[in-house]
């Protein structure tokens, strides 16, 4: 499969409901090895700025949207996201190649018919589009920036709200940026030498944390030398410094991964705290399941246990002296690497999620024994999900002392105080997604 055609066929999942980096697992090995990046790269243009495209599609279109082929629509998007952002790339080969599957697409009499209308909208598209495009990115209403970066506009007036005109500007323009992957070094592993070895891409130890390796792509992560073996794991680099942060102040013992996910977070505890048991939740039993295979690829199965239920009423095995909540949230700090993301989420799911998060984090602040640690942390640049949740449960109850989380080291310039509670970091950098975290003790 060549890599246009593998870009169609993900985006054509990602528009059912799966996630982009899933589908591009799946569809990895039925693509030729020399257009794989040409695959991921298409699929990622087109999800970050889905809703300039779909105005520009509407803007220098000769005919009303609504009254296209379905399968006509799905091939000028990507397409206009190609001629635009596309680098190194020769836009008239995307134009050839997408005129050619159009003219697969049949009207119901069997005609193929709007071969051409693609042919023009890509060709104007191209010479017009980008001096409007820079327009919108220079002009001063938050709305026209929105568009121009791909973020949805009611996000836009969210973060407006929380962070002031200018922060919630900058974090716009983040939202867009692409993002590349760093790894988390197991104990042991020199990264200079990992990274010196590492040719598909330029590679080096991360100045800011000291488990860190910093890739310039995005890898497919089984591939990865060290990968089977349990020596580099991906992970962002803001998770990272949460965990990092945890362990500057857990002596060791049981904790509860209270939504586990696939278990990165409790393998990498696991990995630094030879003296760590982990229990883990997830509701999903496919994460558990992930989360049990990865333990076991970093040799520490025999110190985890994954148990699949909702966190509101299962019961631990043990009274945990420590309690990761990583909750399930917008997503709004990982758009940049999961953009599908910002398609899917609305007002109405944001409020749901934060009710959610609330009833977590009196769970967990309920099973923790006293002298114990709570994390809790959101990949979400959303007040509503951070500090409120953290606000409310606190005005509640008396039981709990913010700590602070780890101040030193280079990471320090990323990390801006929340308001009040916790700290949260903006995605710098492509390897730092948003990120909020906030640590409390309970009292004894």
């Amino acid at each position: 499969m060549r890599g246009i055609e593998g870009a169609l066929l993900v985006l054509g999942e990602v528009e059912k409901g799966a996630f982009a980096a899933e589908s591009i697992r799946k569809a990895w090995e039925n693509i030729e090895p020399s257009e794989r990046s040409l695959t991921a790269t298409l699929v990622y243009i087109t999800l970050r700025r889905l809703g300039l495209w779909k105005h520009l599609l509407m803007k220098y279109c000769r005919r009303p949207v609504s009254s296209l082929h379905p399968k006509t629509v799905s091939l000028l998007l990507p397409g206009i996201a190609g001629v635009i952002d596309l680098k190194n790339f020769k836009p008239a080969v995307l134009v050839s190649a997408l005129v050619q599957q159009a003219k697969a697409v049949k009207d119901e009499s069997g005609v193929s018919r709007e071969s051409a209308l693609v042919n023009a909208v890509l060709h104007t598209v191209m010479e017009d589009a980008p001096a409007y495009i820079e327009s919108l990115m220079n002009a001063p209403a938050m709305r026209d920036q929105a568009l121009a970066h791909g973020v949805p506009g009611w996000v836009a007036a969210e973060w407006s709200r929380d962070w002031g005109m200018k922060d919630a500007k900058r974090l716009v323009s983040l939202s867009a940026k692409e993002t590349w992957m760093s790894l988390r070094s197991g104990p042991g592993v020199d990264r200079s030498k990992w990274a010196d070895e590492y040719k598909d891409a330029p590679a080096s130890p991360s100045d800011c944390l000291s488990s860190s390796i910093r890739i310039e792509s995005n890898p497919y992560p089984p591939g990865l030398p060290g990968y089977r073996e349990g020596f580099v794991t991906p992970q962002g680099e803001s998770s990272i410094w949460a965990v990092e942060s945890l362990l500057t102040h857990w002596q060791g013992g049981r904790l509860l991964d209270m939504c586990a996910g696939r278990g990165i977070k409790s393998g990498h505890i696991l990995s630094y705290c030879e003296d760590a048991e982990i229990e883990g939740w997830d509701i999903s039993h496919a994460r558990t399941r992930a989360a049990e295979r990865e333990a076991k690829r970093l040799g520490v199965e025999g110190r985890a246990r994954f148990v699949p239920g909702d966190a509101l009423s299962l019961v631990p095995a043990e009274q945990p002296s420590a309690i990761l909540l990583d909750a399930p949230c917008s997503g709004s700090g990982t758009w940049g690497r999961h953009p599908e993301g910002k398609w899917r989420m609305t007002p109405a799911k944001l409020k749901r999620a934060s009710e959610l998060q609330s009833l977590l984090f009196s769970r967990a602040a309920d099973i923790i024994r006293p002298g114990g640690l709570l994390m809790y942390c959101t990949c979400s640049a959303f007040r509503e999900e951070n500090e409120q949740v953290v606000g409310a449960a606190l005005a509640k109850r008396g039981d709990l002392v913010e700590l602070p989380l780890k101040p030193d080291g280079p990471f320090r310039w990323l990390v801006r105080r929340g308001r009040p509670y916790g700290a949260v970091i903006f995605p710098e950098t492509p390897w730092t997604d948003g990120f909020y975290a906030a640590l409390f003790r309970k009292k004894q």
